[in-house]
């Protein structure tokens, strides 16, 4: 007699999920009064003006946000240059996680 093991998938945040609280991130590290502006096709550095210091912040903070580690990879603040990129990138890295 065979028993079959069942598991359960913890996936990991939805893009849905993971936007409004980058949103709220963002607004609070940019000391923004809503998050309007903060839409997923801004680029971070054009239109939300982070420089490479705020970026650092920005890794941090949703390093802290979504308990994942991002590593200290230079490309990484290359790759992430929207918004959508960041959700995108967490989405990716919590369901590695």
């Amino acid at each position: 007699m065979s028993h079959a093991i069942s598991q359960a998938v913890v996936a990991g945040p939805t893009s849905a999920e993971v936007l409004p609280r980058v949103q709220h991130l963002l607004q609070q590290i940019l000391s923004l009064e809503s998050t309007e502006q903060i839409q997923p096709d801004a680029r971070l550095r054009d239109d939300l003006n982070i420089d490479s210091l705020g970026m650092v912040d920005v890794l941090l903070g949703i390093e802290d946000e979504f308990g994942i580690r991002l590593g200290s990879d230079i490309n990484l603040l290359e790759r992430v240059v929207t918004v959508g990129d960041a959700v995108g990138l967490i989405v990716e890295e919590s369901a590695a996680a």
